[in-house]
């Protein structure tokens, strides 16, 4: 599993919405990747939580090349977050976030 928490630059929440909506969107339509969205605090604004959920770490490589390729034409995200994001890989078990059987590679 892949989770990014970003905090947006004061002006900048729809923007970063965006942004990560279509990051989302593109790790979903990677091969391997079984589940992806994005999340907004619900105290205060513009705090964002990005996570994915994939069936190897090869599909994690895949994903993230074809991310990359969206930042080279929309600029990435540096110039709408406030500071680094806090970011990181986990290794999590099927059975302990509900995987439907034969979604992997969907």
């Amino acid at each position: 599993m892949e989770t990014a928490v970003l905090s947006a630059r004061p002006g900048y929440e729809a923007r970063l919405r965006r942004l990560l909506k279509a990051r989302s969107a593109i790790r979903r339509n990677s091969e391997g990747c079984l589940l992806s969205w994005v999340g907004e605090t619900s105290v205060g604004k513009g705090t964002f939580l990005l996570q994915a959920l994939y069936s190897s770490e090869d599909a994690i490589s895949v994903a993230l090349k074809q991310v990359s390729s969206l930042d080279q034409s929309d600029g990435g995200l540096e110039s709408v977050i406030e500071g680094p994001p806090l970011v990181g890989i986990f290794e999590v078990d099927s059975e302990d976030v509900g995987i439907i059987e034969g979604r992997e590679g969907a």
